[in-house]
């Protein structure tokens, strides 16, 4: 569930993603919902995750439907955007060859700023397309950042240094960037295989929490336990 901070105390605007359903929109603090999938292509849409913009615009992720080598445009995945407050959406151009996004996350100083990471689809020797992209036009464009990993569940912005970035997924690994994702690091002491997404120290900067898919929370150094013993030692994508 997304909550609009600019509604009124009392009659909050909430957005929420339904998987199959689509987008539903409430404005009295979630007592009633409106379906709002006006704009968004094919029927029972995977509705993952919304965005808020500090312009005001929306973004929502719409996951892919299989992880197989299935390449019909139908089972892709696809981003959409809103201006309107998702009375309407209008379909966005992905990184070419991306069908499996799974968030995005927006520069607190830029607006135009975007990140996108995504899941790799399968290939004959190993998985491609995933990995974290970015764009410097609101979307109209992106370049690829990461690639190694390439089954990326989230991407996290340290909202106080962000130049910072940290990514994590199912690869074993997670990561950090100081220069807006032009170099990543992976941080040493975290080498759980299903992770979800990193989570600052909101008491100590220096300190991060790891959520995960069956491996408790992990929390530790944001740049990594230096003298840590890896059980993984080289992570990165998988291959079939």
């Amino acid at each position: 569930i997304l909550l609009d901070p600019s509604s009124p105390v009392g009659s909050r605007t909430l957005y929420a993603c339904a998987f199959g359903l689509g987008v539903y929109k409430s404005t009295d603090n979630g007592k009633t919902w409106t379906q709002k999938n006006d704009g968004i292509v094919g029927d029972e849409p995977f509705a993952w995750r919304i965005t808020l913009s500090q312009d005001g615009s929306l973004y929502l992720v719409v996951s892919r439907r299989s992880e197989g080598k299935d390449y019909s445009a139908a089972g892709a995945g696809a981003l959409y955007r809103s201006t309107d407050k998702a009375e309407h959406w209008q379909r966005m151009d992905m990184p070419a060859g991306v069908t499996g996004p799974t968030g995005l996350e927006i520069d607190p100083r830029d607006a135009q700023r975007l990140y996108l990471t995504a899941w790799g689809k399968e290939g004959d020797s190993a998985d491609m397309n995933g990995g974290v992209y970015a764009s410097d036009n609101g979307g109209k464009t992106w370049r690829t950042l990461y690639t190694k990993s390439q089954h990326v569940y989230d991407l996290t912005i340290d909202t106080k240094h962000p130049d910072i970035l940290y990514i994590c997924g199912f690869d074993a690994a997670a990561y950090r960037s100081t220069d807006r994702g032009i170099h990543w690091e992976h941080i040493k002491g975290y080498d759980f295989k299903w992770g979800h997404r990193v989570i600052l120290d909101p008491n100590d900067s220096t300190q991060i929490y790891i959520t995960t898919y069956g491996g408790g929370v992990w929390h530790g150094p944001a740049a990594g336990a230096q003298k840590s013993t890896e059980a993984i030692v080289t992570p990165g994508p998988i291959a079939h």
